[in-house]
């Protein structure tokens, strides 16, 4: 739980909030541009996080949870050599 930040080398930054009761709201802001968001539930099973978005829809990743305040993102169907996000608090 907690504000999580990440960003990518072309300056698109996310952040991901998920709160204790089980929702959550994702920021994109690809450099330059508007912050785009979505919100929803979110469902943790193992090292899988599904986030369920309000009115449809869903991603799922595959979580490599690296301390308290660290973990990769990968999206689920991503190509092998796609590094993820690196999110931190």
């Amino acid at each position: 739980m907690g504000t999580w930040n990440a960003s990518r080398p072309d300056g698109t930054s996310f952040a991901l909030d998920l709160k204790p009761d089980k929702s959550f709201n994702w920021t994109f802001t690809p450099k330059g541009q508007t912050p785009q968001s979505f919100d929803g539930t979110y469902t943790v099973d193992g090292a899988v996080l599904s986030l369920e978005r309000t009115g449809g829809g869903a991603m799922l990743a595959a979580i490599d949870l690296k301390d308290p305040q660290h973990f990769n993102f990968k999206p689920v169907g991503a190509p092998p050599e796609d590094p993820g996000l690196d999110f931190s608090k």
